[in-house]
C-alpha cells in the first residue's frame, strides 16, 4: 500500500494506478473492431483494413485523450460543520489542473468507501490550465455516529466513452453524524415557558410584578405605581420576581432489558432523536440542558449557546445490556425523564427511586398563581391597570 501525499494546502496527488473497464459503448466498439479485422483478413479487402485502422487509431486517441484528462489533477475535500442523519449535506470537492496548457474534460468523483451512504456523484466539465474549481456532493447520512471516509476516486469518460478510468486519491476524513431532528417534535409546556432571567419564586429584580406594597425607604422611583398612588393617596411601589436562569436535565434511558432486534433498535433511535430536538429547542428558549445517561453524562450547555456540544454527545450515545448499566448520574437541574426503550417507564421509576421525580416536569405554581388569584380578586393587580 502505497503513502498518501497531500501538501500543506490539503490538495492530495494520485499514488496508485489508474484502473478502466469498458463501457456498454466500448464493449459494442470492441466487437465491431474485432469484426471488421476479422473480415479484412479473411477477404484482404483494402477498404476494411483501412477502416479496422481507423477503429483502432480511435481506440488508441480515447486512451491517451482520458490519461491526459487525468494527469496531473489534484482533489481536496472540505466536509460540513454538521452532518445530520436524513438530512442531505453538502461536502465540497475541490479540483485543481496543475497543467499548464492543457485543460481537462468530462471529470467525475466518487467516494468508493460511502458503502451505507446514500451519495450522488459529482461532475465537473471543464478545468482549464493551473486553475481550480469547487463542486458540491450531496451526501445523505443513514445513521448516528463516527464518518469515516478513506479516499476518493476520479474518473473520466472523455472523449468517446469507450473506456471509463478512475485514479484513486488517499483522503482520510472523519466526522460525527447527529441524530436526526423531528420537524414535529414539540417541548413540554413547563420547558417552553421558562428561559433565561425567567422569573422565579423570590423576591427581587426582574421584569414579572409580583405584588404592589407601600413605600418604602430606598425604593427607586422607577417602581412606583402611579396610577394606584393616585388612587388611593399613598406611594404604591410594584414589587417584582426575582429573575433566575433554569436548567433542565435530559434523562435518556440507553438500558436494553428486551431482545436487539430491529424494532427495539428503532424505537431507541427515535429516542435520540426526540432528544436531540428537545436539546435544539431548549437550548433555543434559553435554558441550560444537559443529557443523562446510564453512567454518563454531558457537558452542561448554556442557554443560548450551540448544541453540538449535546448533539456529539446524543451521537456517540449507546444501549448497554441491562446486567451492566449503572444508575443515572445525579442531575444538576430538575429532572426530566424520557421514553426509554427496554422498559417504557424505566428512566421515570429509576429518577423516582433517587428522589429525583417521577413525572416529566409541570409548570411551577408560586408568585404568578397568587398574582392571578389576587387580579382575579381586586383592583390592586398588576393585570388589572
Amino acid at each position: 500500500m502505497t503513502a498518501r501525499r497531500e501538501g500543506a494546502d490539503g490538495w492530495s496527488r494520485p499514488r496508485r494506478r489508474r484502473r478502466f473497464r469498458l463501457t456498454r459503448e466500448g464493449k459494442a466498439f470492441v466487437g465491431v473492431t474485432i469484426g471488421v479485422g476479422a473480415a479484412a483478413v479473411n477477404t484482404g479487402n483494402n477498404l476494411l483494413y483501412l477502416l479496422l485502422g481507423l477503429l483502432l487509431s480511435l481506440v488508441l486517441a480515447n486512451g491517451v485523450l482520458s490519461d491526459l484528462a487525468l494527469r496531473r489533477v489534484r482533489l481536496r475535500r472540505r466536509l460540513p460543520q454538521r452532518l445530520f442523519v436524513g438530512r442531505t449535506a453538502l461536502v465540497e470537492i475541490g479540483l485543481r489542473n496543475d497543467k499548464r496548457r492543457l485543460p481537462s474534460y468530462a471529470l467525475e468523483v466518487r467516494d468508493p468507501t460511502l458503502a451505507d451512504i446514500a451519495t450522488a456523484r459529482c461532475h465537473s466539465l471543464k478545468i482549464a490550465p493551473a486553475s481550480d474549481r469547487a463542486v458540491a456532493c450531496p451526501v445523505v447520512p443513514v445513521r448516528r455516529g463516527p464518518l469515516r471516509l478513506e479516499a476518493l476516486e476520479l474518473g473520466t469518460r472523455y472523449p468517446f466513452g469507450l473506456v471509463e478510468k478512475w485514479q484513486p486519491y488517499d483522503l482520510p476524513a472523519e466526522a460525527i453524524v447527529y441524530p436526526a431532528l423531528a420537524p414535529s417534535e414539540t417541548l413540554d409546556g413547563s420547558l417552553q415557558q421558562e428561559g433565561p432571567d425567567a422569573p422565579h419564586d423570590a423576591i427581587g429584580r426582574g421584569i414579572e410584578v409580583a405584588s404592589l406594597r407601600d413605600y418604602r425607604d430606598g425604593d427607586e422611583a422607577r417602581d412606583i405605581h402611579w396610577l394606584r398612588s393616585a388612587s388611593v393617596g399613598e406611594i404604591v411601589v410594584r414589587e417584582r420576581e426575582r429573575d433566575t436562569t433554569r436548567t433542565v436535565s435530559l434523562l435518556l434511558d440507553n438500558r436494553v432489558t428486551e431482545p436487539d432486534d430491529a424494532p427495539s433498535r428503532a424505537a431507541f433511535e427515535q429516542t435520540v432523536s426526540r432528544t436531540a430536538t428537545l436539546v435544539a429547542r431548549s437550548l433555543a428558549s434559553g435554558i441550560t440542558v444537559e443529557v443523562l445517561t446510564r453512567g454518563d453524562r454531558s457537558p452542561l450547555v448554556a442557554g443560548g449557546s450551540d448544541p453540538d456540544p449535546l448533539w456529539r454527545f446524543l451521537a456517540l450515545v449507546d444501549r448497554v445490556p441491562a446486567d451492566v448499566a449503572g444508575p443515572f448520574p445525579e442531575a444538576r437541574g430538575e429532572p426530566y425523564p424520557l421514553v426509554s426503550v427496554g422498559a417504557p417507564n424505566a428512566a421515570a421509576r429509576d429518577a423516582g427511586a433517587r428522589g429525583l421525580g417521577a413525572e416529566p416536569l409541570k409548570p411551577r405554581r408560586g408568585l404568578r398563581a397568587k398574582r392571578s388569584r389576587t387580579a382575579q380578586a381586586g383592583p390592586t393587580s398588576e393585570a388589572r391597570r
